[in-house]
């Protein structure tokens, strides 16, 4: 690129910078020597720069005479551009195995000063932070090659800003592309939520997703949840990405229906898809894949019914789709329930009518439920739906008809909110013996008594959240009696201010001198009787 710079090649491992400055300048004015050197190769190549292009010339012109320096003949050429930076079309990207690089596993039965070499200067790079080791790649080969060893082992890369900002890296393309770079042979999954306005130049954004389809060949999931919509305009790049078979788009609003349209024409072959939160409304839901497993369309508010109908016709293979927001209807439930025999997990929200319920239970291979409704009759599909494991039920109303959980018997997780359930309803968790996690919100009946009760029929119980249930040392005692001898701890959420000021500190004292079974949230006190009101606390030593 520089018309008084020439690139030297075919220089023996042997010659100094110093050597072959003194060498050329025999021959022509020359500025300035560097080399290069290529640790598992037997030449290295350097650049020499030149005042004038008359002494370029005299150069050049050694190519035509057997010109040897430590019994290498050199090469002179003009500086190209041979080095292609990801996103530009010519890049083409090599595997590992075509680097020159040993990446077999160290055999232990074979110890070397290498190997030894090799492990300590592992250990010193994991050390570094992930901006600092990245820019050790470019050092020499050796290190080189043992940083692709390193990320060799990495399938999952999640840009997002707890990532970013713990490994104190400030993405930009060039990291950004060093990254890729580094993993994008073994990388199976990749999120983007980290990535903002400032991360590529306005010229280069559209060039995001063909970095990616260039150095991540394997990828399978690709995550642009929250990000700007300008680095979608190119959905285009990723025609090559086969092995693409998530995509998500969650929660970036101005992802609209054109976008979605060349989404499925570019990616015919997709088997989840997440645009929830988007601004699609559905008329190109025909040309979804025939072989789609999981949909999330919640809260894509300008889908229409009509639309919305289209997912049962074409995509008969779901195992999972959420539609919270969207209104789906007794009709629409009675074709899903049809063609869509496999479906196993499902999210919705319904109409009022209570003969909703005798659609839902025709579900019989559910194993996630979450329903959002005015009104709907909960016991109604107990009988049916026998290996549901989630649940999350939501309504305003409650049927006469009283519901027994037990009949649940697989349940793992439960989520009961804002329905006012009898406290016998809630007490028959007990029998729900593979129950692990249970949140029970706005439910008047729920107290102490009711949670104890669950906690002692469920040994399998982690995590047990009930706003409105205070914790005391009276009930936890009575909790600790109960886990004794079970060899897990688990975590209780109760009421927040349900305890002053003075109790909470007696509460604490008794936490700390006991061997106790469960966690609990220590944020649970009020203003105190004498007027001190809410404070933080410090448990630091002082003097």
């Amino acid at each position: 690129m520089d018309p008084l710079k020439l690139f030297v090649g075919n220089i023996n491992q042997n010659v100094s910078e110093e050597q072959l400055l003194a060498k050329l300048t025999l021959h022509a004015n020359v500025t300035s020597a560097i080399i290069v050197k290529k640790t598992f190769k037997d030449h290295s190549y350097g650049f020499v720069s030149l005042p004038t292009e008359d002494d370029v010339k005299k150069l050049m012109d050694l190519n035509k005479q057997d010109f040897y320096l430590s019994d290498s003949k050199l090469i002179f050429q003009h500086t190209s551009r041979s080095c292609i930076s990801p996103g530009e079309e010519s890049l083409v990207c090599q595997p590992l195995s075509q680097r020159n690089y040993d990446l077999s596993p160290l055999d232990s039965n074979k110890i070397s000063i290498y190997m030894v070499a090799d492990d300590v200067m592992m250990k010193i790079l994991n050390y570094l932070p992930l901006k600092e080791r990245i820019c050790c790649e470019i050092v020499c080969s050796w290190w080189q090659a043992l940083l692709y060893v390193m990320f060799k082992i990495t399938t999952h890369l999640n840009l997002n800003e707890n990532y970013l900002t713990r490994n104190s890296l400030v993405i930009s393309k060039a990291m950004f592309s060093k990254l890729l770079l580094l993993t994008g042979d073994t990388l199976k999954s990749l999120s983007l939520s980290g990535i903002n306005e400032s991360t590529f130049k306005d010229h280069e954004k559209h060039k995001l997703l063909l970095i990616i389809s260039q150095l991540c060949p394997n990828l399978e999931y690709l995550d642009m949840s929250n990000i700007p919509i300008i680095y979608f305009y190119n959905l285009r790049a990723l025609k090559d990405s086969k092995n693409l078979k998530y995509f998500s788009a969650k929660k970036c609003v101005e992802f609209d229906e054109l976008l979605f349209k060349e989404l499925l024409s570019v990616l015919p072959y997709l088997k989840k898809i997440d645009v929830s939160c988007t601004s699609i409304k559905g008329n190109c839901f025909n040309i979804l894949p025939q072989e789609l497993k999981e949909l999330n369309i919640s809260y894509c508010m300008q889908v229409s019914k009509e639309n919305l109908c289209k997912v049962n016709k074409v995509c008969k293979n779901l195992e999972v789709l959420e539609i919270e927001k969207l209104n789906a209807d007794k009709e629409f439930l009675e074709e899903l329930v049809v063609n869509c025999t496999k479906l196993r997990s499902l999210k919705l929200n319904l109409c009022s009518a209570l003969g909703v319920s005798n659609q839902v239970k025709l579900f019989t291979k559910l194993t996630s439920l979450k329903i959002v409704a005015s009104t709907f009759d909960l016991p109604n599909i107990a009988n049916s739906l026998r290996d549901l494991e989630e649940l999350y039920f939501q309504t305003k109303q409650k049927t006469k008809n009283m519901v027994d959980f037990g009949k649940f018997s697989q349940l793992k997780n439960v989520v009961l909110k804002r329905t006012p359930f009898h406290k016998q309803e809630l007490m028959s968790l007990e029998k729900c013996k593979k129950l692990q996690y249970i949140t029970i919100t706005f439910c008047d009946s729920a107290d102490q008594e009711t949670i104890k009760w669950i906690i002692k029929g469920c040994p399998k119980i982690k995590q047990i959240e009930c706003r409105q249930v205070g914790i005391d040392i009276l009930f936890m005692i009575d909790i600790n009696q109960i886990l004794k001898n079970r060899p897990e701890k688990i975590n209780i959420l109760g009421k927040k201010g349900a305890m002053n000021f003075k109790q909470f500190c007696t509460f604490l004292d008794y936490y700390d001198t006991k061997k106790n079974n469960f966690d609990f949230d220590p944020n649970s006190f009020v203003e105190d009787d004498d007027g001190l009101g809410d404070f933080d606390f410090d448990f630091s030593d002082s003097d």
